[in-house]
C-alpha cells in the first residue's frame, strides 16, 4: 500500500508542478486554401486551411500529443463554426499537427479563430487569433441569381405588357372629327 501511495503522491506532485500532463501549442497557422497566401483579411465564404501544433510534456521531454477531439471555432460573440480538426503531417517530431479545411461563414465582421482544448488531467490550451472577414465587393457578386428568375420574368412581362398597351393606344383607329359631326346631323 505504501508504494501505491508514494506513486500517487509523485503523480500529483508532478502534475501540480507541471512536470507531466502539460499541453502546449507550439504554433498555429491559417491561409487561403486556393492560393496558399495569408491575407490581411478574408472574404465571406472563403475556403481556408487552419492548423495548430500540440505537444505534451511527460517523462522530462516534449512529445507529440495524439487526440481525435481537437476542435476549431470561428467566434463572433457566438460560435459560427465549430469543427473537429484531423491529425495531419507533423511539422516537428515533438508536436502533432491538427488541421482542417474550413469554409468561412456568410457573415462579415471581426472573428476570433480559436482552439480551446480542455481535458481532465491535462492542462488547458487556448489559442486565439483575431481575423477580419469582409463582405464581397460590388463586382464580386454573381451577375444573375437563379432564385431571382421569377422576378426577372415578372419585370419582363410588365415591360412587354406596357409596350403592347402603348402600341394599341397609339395605333388605334380614331375617327376624324369631321366624320363625327356628319353623323350627328
Amino acid at each position: 500500500a505504501g508504494d501505491s501511495n508514494r506513486q500517487f503522491v509523485d503523480d500529483i506532485l508532478q502534475w501540480t508542478f507541471q512536470e507531466k500532463a502539460v499541453l502546449r501549442s507550439t504554433g498555429h497557422r491559417h491561409w487561403l486554401a486556393s492560393t496558399g497566401a495569408r491575407p490581411d483579411h478574408y472574404r465571406i465564404n472563403n475556403d481556408i486551411v487552419y492548423e495548430v501544433d500540440l505537444a505534451e510534456y511527460h517523462d522530462d521531454a516534449w512529445h507529440a500529443y495524439v487526440a481525435d477531439d481537437v476542435q476549431f471555432e470561428a467566434v463572433m460573440l457566438d460560435p459560427y463554426i465549430r469543427t473537429t480538426l484531423n491529425r495531419s503531417r507533423a511539422v516537428a517530431p515533438e508536436s502533432a499537427t491538427y488541421g482542417g479545411r474550413i469554409r468561412l461563414p456568410d457573415r462579415y465582421g471581426t472573428f476570433t479563430f480559436r482552439v480551446n482544448y480542455k481535458r481532465l488531467g491535462l492542462s488547458n490550451v487556448d489559442v486565439k487569433d483575431t481575423v477580419g472577414i469582409w463582405p464581397l465587393r460590388h463586382d464580386e457578386y454573381p451577375r444573375f441569381l437563379v432564385a431571382a428568375y421569377p422576378y426577372y420574368a415578372g419585370a419582363l412581362v410588365m415591360v412587354v405588357g406596357f409596350l403592347a398597351l402603348c402600341m394599341a393606344w397609339l395605333w388605334s383607329a380614331d375617327e376624324p372629327s369631321s366624320a363625327r359631326k356628319a353623323k350627328t346631323d
